[in-house]
């Protein structure tokens, strides 16, 4: 079990929690499930060296200002997240953050799924088809300069947070490549700065449809489809005891399909021995687990769930999960039958 404990981050005012190999957040919107998902993905990132600041920015368009928990426009820190033993904070003294990344993460690597990844691909492979035009134009000698700006204008652009951040993860997981600048100090001789520029141009993906074995790009391949695609794509590069943060598996997809897509999450993320927190709106990954705990697939005490409610600020309840495959009951499906009926 990983222990955490998360303190002015957005809406979650003082949470400690323990994390299993599989993890579900679920309740209704807004109530703090990807806001405690992303804290823990970034504090992890952050101990591999990436700028915080930069990094912030990438996943939300803001800085700690906006970020920190905030009652009548005031902020509040210091944001504080602990991960066993070891705390990324940030405090805010004179106008200036006071930032601590954390010392050292219990995930080799962490890789984001955001809720608009189906989206997110297909502006990425949008690269590719730009790139070929230009080649063929004779007045297009700055191609490469051009498709690295692009990407990261798309990257830095705050109208599609966390773009940035599933732009790097996916590339790397694919190419092995860390595409974020690199930095660092040399005692008595000064500093120094890395640009890399990014080789998205050069991954083009592309699905088939099952049953009549058409090649379909991105744009034309059901949302679906392509959701199966980029999570196995990126699993089967991933480094075992990697964090995975998978938001809403169910979009696009009818109950059957939840269901399988699923299995698949579990099955994938348990063979690389890797941590996975799932959020989600819908019960139906919940029944799917209960089915592999029968299946022993799933031990119970490898899966966490915990329900998520804003009163004001976030505040989380465990549901057991039990060796049968039953799970005590989700509150919100007892509110759903009360309104009904």
């Amino acid at each position: 079990m990983i222990k955490l404990r998360i303190v002015n981050w957005r809406c979650i005012e003082d949470l400690e929690l323990e994390l299993a190999r599989i993890n579900v957040f679920i309740g209704p919107n807004s109530a703090g499930k990807s806001s405690l998902a992303y804290a823990i993905y970034f504090a992890s990132k952050s101990s591999k060296g990436y700028d915080p600041q930069s990094l912030l920015n990438q996943m939300y368009g803001h800085s700690f200002d906006e970020i920190a928990r905030s009652v009548e426009n005031k902020p509040y820190f210091p944001i504080s997240i602990r991960i066993d033993d070891s705390e990324f904070s940030v405090n805010k003294k004179d106008q200036k953050f006071e930032i601590n990344s954390l010392p050292k993460s219990p995930w080799v690597d962490e890789f984001l799924l955001p809720s608009k990844r189906t989206n997110y691909i297909q502006i990425l492979m949008l690269l590719p088809k730009i790139v070929r035009e230009l080649k063929g134009k004779p007045e297009a000698v700055f191609i490469g300069s051009f498709a690295g700006f692009l990407v990261e204008l798309l990257k830095s652009l705050t109208l599609f947070p966390p773009f940035g951040i599933f732009a790097m993860d996916y590339t790397r997981a694919l190419t092995g490549l860390r595409l974020e600048f690199v930095k660092g100090e040399l005692s008595d001789v000064g500093s120094y700065i890395i640009n890399i520029y990014t080789l998205l141009p050069l991954i083009e993906l592309t699905t088939q449809d099952p049953y009549v074995k058409l090649q379909l790009p991105p744009e034309l391949a059901p949302d679906g489809l392509l959701d199966f695609s980029i999570f196995d794509s990126i699993m089967q590069k991933v480094p075992e005891n990697s964090l995975i943060v998978m938001e809403e598996p169910e979009i696009h997809k009818n109950p059957l399909k939840v269901k399988e897509f699923t299995e698949h999450i579990v099955k994938r993320v348990l063979n690389k021995k890797s941590t996975l927190i799932m959020t989600t709106h819908a019960d139906i990954p919940l029944i799917t687990m209960g089915k592999l705990i029968t299946e022993k697939v799933l031990k119970p005490e490898e899966i966490k769930v915990y329900y998520f409610k804003r009163d004001p600020w976030t505040k989380i309840s465990e549901i057991k999960m039990y060796e049968d495959g039953t799970m005590e009951s989700l509150p919100d499906t007892e509110e759903l039958i009360t309104h009904l009926f």
